[in-house]
């Protein structure tokens, strides 16, 4: 009897090709949103120490600088928040692609499983026949 050899192997490499696909889309992701907040806590950074220098600036030409700035800051920290959240949306939906892709390829994996449980019960079937016959022949040669 030939070996086993699962029918759909070639489905279940490509499976395995679209769960790595979809990983390596998820790691981007994460990047991605690790990247937007490293931003975000940077202009926040930048915000606080500016709040902090304003207050001991006395002329108001500097102090009307400083107050453009921090307006410039704050409207930075809202884009780079929007950013963030768009990056943290993305992350899902590339976590939900690994979750899915995973699941596609352990159906394949469970169905080669259960096929090779089979084959190989198959195999001690046939195993456990042909030693019986063998026992036969020899018992009635002997009778």
């Amino acid at each position: 009897m030939k070996g086993f050899r699962f029918s759909l192997e070639p489905v279940l490499e490509q499976r395995k090709t679209k769960e790595e696909e979809a990983l390596l889309g998820q790691a981007k992701a994460l990047q991605e949103c690790v990247k937007c907040q490293q931003n975000l806590d940077q202009t926040k950074q930048k915000l606080v120490e500016a709040f902090s220098y304003a207050g001991t600036l006395l002329k108001p030409e500097e102090q009307l600088q400083s107050f453009i700035y921090r307006e410039h800051l704050q409207q930075t920290a809202q884009r780079e928040q929007k950013h963030l959240q768009r990056a943290e949306e993305i992350f899902d939906l590339r976590r939900q692609d690994t979750m899915k892709a995973r699941q596609e390829r352990m159906v394949l994996e469970k169905l080669k499983e259960k096929q090779l449980t089979e084959f190989q019960a198959r195999l001690l079937f046939l195993e456990q026949k042909e030693i019986d016959e063998m026992a036969t022949l020899r018992y009635s040669r002997k009778a």
